[in-house]
């Protein structure tokens, strides 16, 4: 039995199907996604006629195959505990000013819902996203393989329709037009998201970028301390980096010496430190 939704560390399809808040008769299935969020359980949202499609099979110019179902949504239920309505629109509040910054075409979208939950015997708040399916590569910063980075990524995408350097010259478009939306909102809002986790960043096969981890944006303030989001880790930091690593690793760009965002996030005694900090936050999960 579900004592409490947000104190379980994973969440199979049969147990979200018995929430008060989830309607399990209509023509859906909830089937947990492989990638586990420290935030939230995250679940792909199926047909289940592509469900019976993907477990008995089809036909196929003579030859069975098996097609494995393709989430029409993402739904993903939030492991914080909030005690006010205020709270829950504090935390839809950052999402909208990610989306005010970034636009649909930059992060996975999502339909906040705000539901409650009674598994424990009393109402209690509960924050869920109904959120956009995102299909693609992941765009990992820690391990650019080299020059050929994005081409060997458009050879893992399958891409048909769009020829190698097009397609690469649209993805160094569109990742330098993301970089100016993540450098303007920290600018503008002082508020940076998390693109350090590996799995935030997905490299479409229209040569888009979107970020898909959308509930961890946190402040950043230009001075010496290093900040941690509610779990403890260093984000802001680490997200800064990122932004750096895309910049010169992925744009090939040179960037000025006295650029002061880099300067004082990549000086080498902070970056030491956020070394050490990194170590101890994943010792103890």
């Amino acid at each position: 039995m579900i004592t409490d939704i947000r104190d379980r560390p994973s969440l199979s399809g049969e147990e979200l199907t018995g929430l008060n808040f989830i309607n399990a008769s209509g023509g859906y299935v909830f089937r947990k996604f492989y990638r586990a969020g420290l935030r939230s359980h995250i679940f792909e949202v199926l047909s289940k006629a592509d469900i019976d499609t993907e477990t008995r099979g089809c036909t196929v110019d003579g030859i069975r195959m098996f097609p494995r179902a393709i989430p029409l949504k993402m739904f993903r239920i939030l492991r914080r505990r909030f005690n006010s309505k205020e709270e829950v629109f504090d935390e839809i509040n950052k999402y909208n000013l990610l989306l005010s910054f970034l636009g649909p075409e930059c992060i996975a979208t999502s339909d906040e819902l705000m539901v409650d939950y009674t598994g424990t015997g009393r109402h209690q708040i509960v924050l869920c996203g109904l959120q956009e399916y995102v299909n693609g590569e992941i765009l990992d910063p820690w391990r650019i393989t080299g020059p050929d980075h994005l081409s060997d990524m458009y050879t893992a995408l399958k891409v048909d329709q769009i020829p190698r350097n097009r397609w690469v010259d649209g993805a160094m478009h569109n990742i330098s037009g993301f970089i100016d939306k993540i450098k303007n909102m920290i600018k503008e809002s002082s508020y940076i998201p998390d693109l350090a986790g590996i799995g935030n960043l997905i490299l479409t096969p229209d040569a888009g970028i979107k970020l898909v981890d959308i509930n961890n944006i946190v402040h950043i303030m230009l001075d010496r301390e290093i900040r941690v989001d509610d779990k403890g880790y260093p984000s802001c930091d680490v997200s800064v980096q990122v932004l750096y690593i895309l910049e010169t690793e992925i744009l090939k760009k040179t960037i000025p010496p006295d650029d002061p965002l880099y300067q004082l996030f990549l000086a080498p005694e902070r970056k030491e430190q956020v070394r050490q900090m990194e170590k101890a936050f994943y010792m103890n999960l």
